[in-house]
């Protein structure tokens, strides 16, 4: 399995782990290293008084204690079995207590303003008793033990341990993605700023692995454009400056009339007229594929009825490619099919694949144009196919980049042509929803372009 944990999974665990270390911590420093620290007896003295029993001693005061069984009667309200509180004289003789079991206290014990505080195990945990006895008043003293827990505040502190332990622990243990994050946004960082090489490191099995495999492969796609746009750039430069280099060349021989006669002038113009119209049509390709990749092209569409259509192409190329020793050959479908496209647009499309198949078939082939409908996806496409046979061998690599921009099968670029013509015609059928499709059929070579087609 790819992922074992999702990101936040990983982190869940991790807070789950930090807060039961630090717990365990937190319990074995209060129990070994901080219990005598966390037990303050001064701290929960004084807490136990003025909480438990203050008010106690304050009604005691109010209270006139020589009233037996007024006094006995509010003792017994004051049960707990938290404290025992004791209404004494001087001499340890018990008059009233919240606890019938003991019958006396020492008299040692009777010193106004004493005060014991002790542990109740070795461990020294929050388990104390406290002991305490105050003057009252007409010779009576306030004396009460408590056996119970520390100070709550402590607790608080213990708390703020754990929560501070916890923090230290869980950023340890996320700190390596914390990193990897930081890492992340530093390659994305150098990427941007022009250094396509950069890759992310690969690393865990969660969604941080699956971003940084998508920055590397956006990082691979802007690399392979730049260098196909490089490229792009460069090869129209060649490409123009090959017909222009041959239009000034001829240019200089008319200006210093380097040539013996009218026929010869009148055949460095036409090879300069040549020139300049190849010229013309390249632009007009550069021009016509910048406009086809932009964003806000609009289409006008209408209704076509394609049967038609590729009869009117096939009357008007059918000379042409008899002259070069082609036959070109119509196969119409019996039923009628209908599209709603850009009429413009879809013949330059169809005259582009017409135009590939007139220079790369060999001599005395026939090529075949063809008009049908298949179903493709639950979809009902209007196909139109140019089939010819190539004087040239086309490997798997040549049917791949056929429709990539300015892809020559002629490296050399010798052979007239922008290399945009195929690609035009890709970009012209996804603009309207439809596709391109290449493939070999024995010696022929089949283009196809498929058009969502009007029932």
């Amino acid at each position: 399995m790819k992922r074992i944990f999702k990101l936040r999974s990983e982190l869940v665990f991790s807070a789950i782990i930090s807060l039961i270390i630090s717990v365990i911590l937190v319990v074995f420093l209060k129990e070994f290293v901080l219990g005598s620290f966390l037990n303050d007896s001064k701290d929960t003295t004084k807490y136990v008084h003025e909480d438990m029993i203050a008010k106690v001693e304050q009604d005691l005061k109010n209270m006139n204690i020589n009233d037996s069984n007024k006094l006995q009667k509010y003792m017994n309200e004051k049960f707990s079995m938290l404290y025992f509180i004791f209404i004494v004289h001087k001499d340890g003789k018990i008059i009233a207590s919240n606890n019938k079991e003991i019958k006396s206290i020492d008299a040692d014990k009777i010193i106004d303003g004493k005060k014991t505080f002790k542990f109740l195990n070795a461990h020294r945990d929050n388990l104390v008793k406290i002991t305490r006895c105050d003057y009252l008043k007409d010779g009576c003293y306030l004396y009460y033990i408590y056996i119970g827990y520390g100070k709550l505040e402590n607790g608080n502190m213990v708390g703020i341990m754990i929560f501070i332990i916890f923090i230290i622990i869980f950023f340890l243990l996320i700190w390596k993605r914390i990193s990897y994050v930081s890492k992340i946004k530093s390659t994305v960082r150098n990427i941007t700023e022009g250094n396509l090489s950069n890759r992310v490191p690969l690393k865990y099995k969660n969604e941080l692995r699956e971003l940084a495999e998508d920055i590397n492969y956006m990082a691979s796609k802007v690399e392979k454009e730049e260098k196909n746009r490089n490229e792009f750039f460069t090869n129209i430069a060649h490409d123009l400056r090959t017909p222009l280099t041959t239009i000034l060349g001829y240019i200089n021989m008319i200006k210093n009339d380097k040539y013996e006669s009218k026929d010869e002038l009148n055949n460095y113009i036409d090879i300069m007229d040549k020139k300049g119209l190849y010229l013309k049509r390249m632009l007009d390709d550069f021009f016509e594929y910048s406009k086809l990749s932009s964003n806000d092209i609009v289409l006008e569409k209408q209704r076509l009825q394609i049967n038609e259509l590729a009869r009117q192409i096939s009357e008007e190329e059918e000379d042409e490619f008899i002259q070069k020793g082609l036959k070109l050959s119509l196969k119409l479908p019996q039923e009628t099919i209908y599209i709603e496209a850009d009429a413009n647009l879809f013949l330059r499309a169809v005259n582009n694949l017409l135009s590939n198949a007139f220079k790369y078939s060999k001599q005395n082939t026939t090529v075949e144009f063809s008009v049908n409908r298949e179903i493709f996806n639950n979809t009902f496409y209007a196909v139109l196919w140019v089939s010819n046979i190539p004087y040239d061998l086309i490997s798997n690599s040549d049917l791949e980049n056929f429709f990539k921009r300015l892809y020559k099968k002629d490296l050399s670029r010798q052979k007239e042509g922008s290399g945009l013509g195929l690609s035009i015609v890709k970009n012209i059928m996804k603009l309207h929803g439809g596709f391109v499709e290449i493939y070999r059929e024995g010696s022929r070579l089949v283009f196809k372009i498929y058009h969502p087609c009007l029932r």
